[in-house]
């Protein structure tokens, strides 16, 4: 039996668009395309699905290759790809600025560690909150209905259509605020306590000049910043999970499920 070209090309995509929107998504998504996850089991990890995925799409029309619809079906798969993976990262990005909030007002801002999921230099409350995260993020599942939505997209965005428009892009953008009002979110109850706390050492140290206030404050801040994070931990707790279930809201509205 002879495959003509068309056929052996038809084929091909049946299998390389499916990969390039799962690959897309293991390049930027939290914990599957960590820094600290290797390349090779991205690829390995996206070919897998890639081949059970595949044989059960409907065939994709056949483009021409490096054609311009080639080339804007390939545009198409790694942007819903990065789209879906970006929204999850977006809450982490959150979950790092609560916790750069709360050093700030610990005074540990100038205590990095270096964050293996971000390639970065990360406040050590920020690295805490960050790991606390990813904990929840996979006892609650996430990875896998990270993948179950990206799998479910070529129902509702097949390969060839028209993909993601201006609108859900304008959503996306408006949804990245996030960043900043999650984390505020997650930080202004410890920041607030932590204020409380600094104000009072104020207080003392007016009323007792001779003290010392660097040589106390900063434990005493530390210490109370601590306590603090450890009684705050279930509403840290609620606040991430609250944010996860917003990210999946949008991330179901974006690939239209």
């Amino acid at each position: 039996m002879t495959l003509t070209d068309t056929q052996l090309l038809a084929w091909v995509q049946q299998f390389v668009w499916p990969l390039i929107r799962i690959s897309a998504l293991f390049m930027i998504a939290p914990v599957l395309g960590a820094r600290a996850v290797s390349p090779r089991i991205r690829l390995l990890l996206a070919l897998l699905i890639t081949v059970v995925v595949a044989p059960l799409l409907p065939a994709p029309p056949v483009t021409a290759l490096l054609s311009a619809d080639w080339f804007s079906t390939l545009l198409q798969q790694l942007l819903i790809g990065l789209v879906a993976g970006f929204v999850l990262l977006l809450v982490f990005e959150a979950v790092v600025m609560g916790g750069e909030l709360i050093a700030f007002g610990m005074g540990l801002g100038f205590a990095q560690l270096a964050d293996p999921l971000r390639g970065a230099s990360t406040p050590v409350i920020g690295q805490f909150l960050t790991v606390m995260a990813t904990l929840l993020f996979l006892a609650l599942g996430g990875h896998l209905i990270l993948i179950e939505m990206i799998v479910r997209s070529f129902a509702t965005l097949p390969v060839g259509s028209a993909g993601l428009g201006i609108d859900q892009m304008g959503t996306l953008l408006r949804f990245a605020g996030i960043v900043f009002s999650g984390g505020l979110q997650l930080a202004l109850p410890l920041v607030i306590a932590l204020l409380t706390v600094n104000l009072a050492m104020g207080v003392v140290s007016r009323s007792a000049p001779t003290l010392n206030l660097f040589a106390v404050g900063f434990p005493v801040t530390l210490v109370a910043g601590l306590m603090l994070i450890r009684a705050g931990l279930p509403a840290l707790q609620e606040g991430i999970v609250q944010l996860l279930d917003e990210a999946w809201v949008l991330l179901g509205a974006l690939l239209r499920l």
